[in-house]
Formats: C-alpha cells, structure tokens, sequence
C-alpha cells in the first residue's frame, strides 16, 4: 500500500497544558485525520534537537520487523550461503 499523501498544513500554536503529573497537548482533528491517528492510536515520541517528532506506531510494520529480525539472525548463515 502506498503511502498517503500529506498536503502541506499551516503551523500551529498549542499550549503545553497538564494532565494529571504529567503534560499534553491539543491537536487540531484536521491535523489528526490528515495523518491517520485515531484517539487510542499509540504514537512514538522522538526528540531532535530543540524539537519532538510524533509518528503513528504501525503496530502490524513493527510486529513484522521484530518477526523478519528473528529470522535474519537465526538464518543468516544459511541466507548468506545461497548468496555465495
């Protein structure tokens, strides 16, 4: 499946608000709908720099590649060997 196409969206101001001991912040749904990330979705936070990345988690990508990693190493010797 290809991936979806994202228009280019205007910046956004949000506040940092708190939400019990810790903090989160509000997301325009046009935002969210544009992405694909549904209330419930887990989302992976990366820092860079002096900014976070947010991305959706695809959960059935990430169980494919723990499954294809267990795979690789345990046959890469035999992978290898067809390879040569």
């Amino acid at each position: 499946m290809a991936p979806k196409r994202i228009e280019p969206t205007e910046p956004f101001e949000t506040r940092l608000r708190k939400t019990g001991s810790a903090a989160g912040v509000t997301i325009p749904a046009e935002y969210l709908r544009q992405l694909g990330i549904d209330i419930g979705d887990t989302l992976q936070v990366e820092i860079e720099g002096d900014s976070f990345r947010i991305r959706k988690v695809d959960q059935e990508y990430d169980q494919f590649m723990e499954f294809y990693t267990l795979i690789e190493d345990r046959f890469a010797p035999a992978l290898k060997e067809l390879d040569d």
